[in-house]
């Protein structure tokens, strides 16, 4: 009853966070803007949440949120000066900027002014390309560059301001302003708008008065502020159309935004693995049932989060690498949930909350990369085929994923010499996952044969992802084969199954390092560290492990 009772607590949760999104505030007209970033149309919360984690790596600041920060930027630019915005990673970035090193933090625009023409210098200099620095300096100068430019976003409108004069070098975020209704049409920002002057068609000239007023009442008078914002969007509508700004997907993207489903869903599973552990202790039937039920609620928050994002999009939730870790994330734990229930044992909960909590840890690190919903590259954009290749392909990764988990378990179990009746479960989980993620790397894989022909010409090309792929298959098929035929006992599987992890992460994302073929469509700077650092950690495991296994077996 108790147990019931906390979940129901806990399911309560969602609900309320999305009436607290539905209140209104003086900010609200604003989040509701439609701006054009990239090729997408976004609401105004989606750009500033985007931008803020680019610059700092988190989603507030101050115990403000994204959106209050940005409206502070654009309409108060002196007051963000000395905030702590840009987060710097190593302090020998500082260092080589000549300023002061504190380590590792946030700093504000003021503090790295001094530094920024020694940045500059030091962002295209070719021996720090060479020599690996280029991506510290690089993404700071973008960073500074970008605030800069969204400090004079509306400098023509705001008193004391140098207004923009010429529209080629006017800040061009944020693009509210379309010229027409046109899929393909010029957005512009207020300050190319303004640079501009008397070539800005009527209505358009109509709109930037809106925007300018509401520049200036901000602070001041929230009334004026909210309905020049409102008029202002009230005039697209009429201009270009009710559709044109997507009006229901603007209010979804904003819940999805402040519902934030799959920070959640972390906090769930982390929450679901720390009962889990303490459950040898005491309560552990109580403990377990608690944890299945975290995970499921967690799996909730998770699923909504895909759908909303397909529903924004009109995509599967499978198009860029923040989105196939999330979506193996949730294959992962749902996997494990429906393990636990078929074999009656924690097993599944372990494997599916591990492997969904890591991988939306690492999804979190690439949404700091900007906007996670995108546009395509061309020849991706084919929902048929990503709802069908890339789909199974991440199905065959999470499969993988799990059996490394499980992996790892069985060692653990023959190191602490556990009967073969209590290893039977950990055996008979170990086998059907890795099935489960051959079977869908073979279909996937194949698949992606058929949609490389249709896209390229031909069906396989010994592209670097392409050989990822086919290393998975050969390594899944060498395992079950060496076990049918007795050459590897049950630790040499379970050795295996966290070798096909290794090779999923390699075949996964590890390609994109090379920097060639026809997959790399998203580099993956800085993250050759943490893959060493992962294989090496997983090789060194089974090196000892096996040692001791290999020790203890001898007569």
């Amino acid at each position: 009853m108790k147990k019931h009772i906390c979940l129901a607590l806990l399911a309560a949760w969602l609900p309320a966070a999305s009436l607290l999104a539905a209140v209104s505030t003086p900010l609200e007209p604003f989040r509701r803007l439609v701006v054009l970033e990239k090729g997408r149309k976004k609401p105004m919360d989606t750009l500033a949440r985007n931008l803020l984690k680019q610059f700092s790596g988190r989603s507030s600041l101050a115990g403000r949120d994204a959106a209050d920060w940005l409206a502070r930027v654009l309409f108060d630019p002196q007051a963000t000066l000395d905030e702590k915005i840009f987060l710097v990673d190593r302090p020998d970035v500082l260092s080589a900027l000549g300023l002061e090193a504190e380590g590792r933090g946030r700093y504000s625009f003021n503090e790295l002014r001094p530094g920024l023409d020694k940045l500059h210098e030091l962002a295209f200099r070719r021996e720090n390309r060479e020599g690996g620095g280029e991506s510290a300096f690089a993404r700071l100068l973008f960073n500074v560059s970008a605030y800069y430019g969204l400090l004079h976003s509306f400098s023509f409108a705001l008193p004391g301001e140098d207004g923009a004069r010429d529209a080629r070098g006017a800040p061009a975020l944020p693009s509210l302003l379309p010229l027409s209704a046109r899929a393909d049409a010029e957005w512009l920002s207020p300050a190319q708008a303004h640079a501009r002057g008397a070539d800005l068609p009527a209505a358009l000239s109509k709109e930037l008065v809106l925007l300018s007023r509401a520049a200036k009442a901000y602070g001041d008078d929230w009334s004026e502020f909210g309905g020049c914002l409102r008029a202002f969007s009230a005039s697209l509508r009429g201009r270009l159309g009710p559709q044109a700004l997507s009006g229901g997907k603007v209010s979804l993207e904003i819940g999805y935004n402040r519902l934030d489903p799959f920070a959640k869903a972390e906090w769930a599973y982390g929450l679901a693995l720390l009962l889990l552990l303490l459950s040898p202790l005491f309560w552990r039937r109580r403990l377990e049932r608690l944890s299945a039920g975290l995970l499921l609620l967690g799996l909730l928050a998770h699923s909504f989060g895909l759908i909303a994002r397909m529903l924004i999009t009109g995509r599967p939730p499978v198009t860029n690498l923040y989105e196939t870790f999330v979506f193996v994330a949730w294959t992962a734990v749902l996997m494990g949930l429906v393990m636990a229930r078929l074999q009656k044992q924690p097993l599944g909960l372990l494997a599916g909350g591990l492997a969904g909590l890591a991988f939306l840890v690492i999804a979190g690190r690439y949404a700091q990369d900007g906007d996670t919903m995108g546009m395509l590259a061309a020849v991706l954009d084919s929902n048929l085929w990503l709802a069908t290749h890339v789909v199974t392909i991440a199905l065959g990764y999470a499969g993988c994923v799990v059996a490394g988990v499980i992996g790892h378990v069985v060692i653990v179990q023959e190191l602490r010499r556990r009967s073969a009746a209590a290893m039977a479960g950990s055996l008979r989980a170990l086998y059907a996952v890795l099935a489960f993620g051959l079977v869908f790397t073979c279909i996937g894989t194949l698949m992606g044969g058929i949609w490389a022909d249709q896209s390229w010409g031909r069906f396989w090309g010994w592209d670097p992802k392409e050989n990822g792929a086919l290393l998975i298959i050969i390594w899944l098929a060498a395992l079950f084969h060496a076990r049918l035929a007795g050459w590897i006992g049950h630790v040499g599987l379970a050795a295996g199954g966290i070798g096909a992890t290794i090779a999923v992460v390699l075949a996964w994302f590890g390609v994109n390092l090379l920097g060639v073929g026809l997959h790399a469509y998203g580099f993956t700077a800085g993250a050759a560290r943490g893959l060493l650092a992962f294989v090496s950690a997983e090789t060194a495991f089974l090196a000892v492990t096996l040692y001791l296994v290999r020790k203890r077996s001898r007569p």
